[in-house]
């Protein structure tokens, strides 16, 4: 039975909010449902759905009502709309009935509705291209009144029926824990009470699921001391150790955030001297401070403490989660580096929430600072071949586009010619240099600024072999059947797993959730099938 990470994510917030789910699809055929069944204990959180395939002799599923059928039969009435856009709406409208109809009828907190059209061939004619609409419903808590929360409609560059439905389906679980978390706030209590975490797509920082949630890093509170001092004892605590986090559990889906009593429970347990770094305030509401372990018992585990990467786990976590371990990271790894003044070799004290670093002999003042980085996605002309390359440091297989840093007084664009020519021996296209996104990687301190170019395939390799093991063109079709590879595939264990899975597959690439995967999957999207 096939799942994925949205629904990993999705399965564990209603469990931990103790919140639960029917669902109603169409063109995703039982993918929605099937991913959650696949989930371990979904069944204390989902109760059953149906699918609604053929639209003519769907109305006994659809609780025998005539009217909610009549919104999957019939087109809404749209001035100067096209066939094709009154389709789209009729879909949308009737996501919206069916989907508060589902929760009121089968009692639960949500209900996902799905419709559209996944391919290959549509009716109207006109169409192309892949859509869903997707609406979730939700019940209120005090006066039962049931309402839309979330709608969207997800489209598709392509009719491929199989890729559709996974996309259709994974932007169904995303939409619907965008709601619980909106609702919940969870992740910003304790494993034993609610949580609050924030789910994206693959794109991550740019993706519309962001607006989910409000981190705001709360500057000008670092200077007071008073009132950092305070929200020490409010605050849930993002939890590090050398290079690693506290997950919630063994799937690193989510982070393990505790409270003060719990983060001092560990403390007494390992000895460890903890600095606390306030992060910044969630919503409005919650404070969130970093505690990096040091010293003590740092081997020290339990059955109640999953401690594992970072580097590995982070883009496995929701945006939130994300944003929060990275900025803890970053922080925790500064910190560590820089116990002495780089003006005159003094001792350094943290203050500010210990954001910035006070010289104990010169005065002189230092924050974090972050190295720029360039990643880019070097393609083909044609756009049918993508330039990856394997480093000794990944697991087998396991290929990625182009990466280094940026050089002192030379500009992004400079840097990605330079960079790629000095690892392959190809000289990138002039001017096809384009900027597509960003990400924080504190390991131990970058931040990558992601890229896209062409060049003419046809160019001779050259390899730098200290840095490289070996690079080559790979077909679309390659890459594609790579991508549909779930999990964390810059763990070795993950990756031999994949590739035992399927032997057939030529190249694994990085997981949804970093910016090499972003950049690769970009270019997947704009390529026919």
């Amino acid at each position: 039975m096939t799942t994925s990470a949205a629904f990993c994510r999705l399965v564990a917030a209603l469990k931990r909010s103790q919140k639960t789910t029917t669902v109603i699809e169409s063109c995703c055929g039982g993918l929605i449902q099937s991913s959650i069944m696949a989930q371990p204990g979904s069944s204390s959180v989902f109760y059953g759905g149906t699918v609604s395939y053929n639209t003519q002799r769907a109305r006994p599923l659809l609780l025998n009502d005539a009217k909610l059928h009549e919104t999957l039969t019939k087109l809404p009435s749209v001035k100067h709309a096209t066939f094709s856009e009154r389709y789209v709406q009729s879909k949308v409208e009737h996501t919206q009935h069916v989907a508060k109809a589902y929760c009121e009828k089968m009692g639960t907190d949500y209900a996902i509705a799905e419709s559209g059209a996944s391919g290959p061939t549509f009716r109207p004619s006109e169409m192309t291209q892949g859509f869903a609409a997707i609406a979730v419903a939700k019940r209120d808590e005090e006066s039962g009144a049931i309402s839309i929360v979330k709608q969207d409609v997800i489209r598709s560059n392509h009719n491929n029926r199989v890729l559709n439905m996974r996309i259709f389906a994974d932007g169904a679980a995303k939409l619907a824990l965008e709601a619980i978390e909106e609702d919940a706030v969870i992740g910003v209590s304790s494993r034993n009470s609610s949580r609050n975490t924030s789910e994206t797509t693959s794109s991550q920082s740019s993706s519309p699921q962001d607006d989910a949630y409000h981190l705001d890093r709360a500057t000008k509170l670092r200077t007071n001391v008073e009132a950092l001092s305070k929200m020490e004892k409010e605050a849930k605590y993002v939890v590090l150790r050398r290079g690693q986090s506290l997950f919630a559990d063994e799937s690193l889906s989510e982070l393990n955030f505790l409270d003060y009593n719990e983060l001092q429970s560990i403390i007494n347990a390992t000895g460890a001297k903890a600095n606390k770094t306030f992060l910044g305030i969630l919503n409005e509401e919650h404070v969130f401070f970093a505690a990096d372990l040091c010293g003590g018992n740092e081997d020290f585990s339990n059955e109640d403490y999953h401690f594992s990467d970072t580097r590995t786990g982070a883009p496995l976590l929701s945006p939130l989660h994300n944003e929060l371990t990275l900025h803890a990271m970053a922080l925790a790894q500064w910190q560590r580096k820089n116990n002495y003044c780089t003006v005159c070799g003094g001792k350094t004290n943290l203050i500010h929430g210990n954001t910035c670093l006070k010289c104990s002999s010169c005065g002189a003042l230092s924050w974090p600072r972050q190295d720029p980085s360039m990643i880019c996605a070097v393609t083909s002309r044609s756009g049918d071949h993508i330039l990856l390359a394997h480093s000794p440091r990944h697991p087998l297989m396991l290929h990625t586009v182009l990466a280094g840093f940026i050089e002192a007084g030379e500009s992004f664009e400079k840097g990605v010619a330079r960079e790629v020519y000095e690892e392959c021996g190809i000289r990138i296209d002039p001017d096809s240099v384009e900027y597509i996104g960003s990400q924080p990687w504190p390991f131990p301190q970058s931040c990558m600024i992601g890229f896209r170019a062409t060049a003419d395939e046809t160019q001779a390799l050259n390899i730098d072999e200290d840095e490289l093991v070996m690079a080559r063109w790979f077909h679309k079709e390659e890459v594609r059947a790579a991508s549909l590879v779930e999990g964390a595939t810059m763990r070795r264990d993950v990756a031999q797993a994949a590739v035992a899975v399927d032997p057939s597959l030529s190249l694994l690439i990085p997981p949804k959730g970093v910016i090499a995967r972003r950049l690769i999957d970009t270019w997947l999207d704009t390529l026919p099938l």
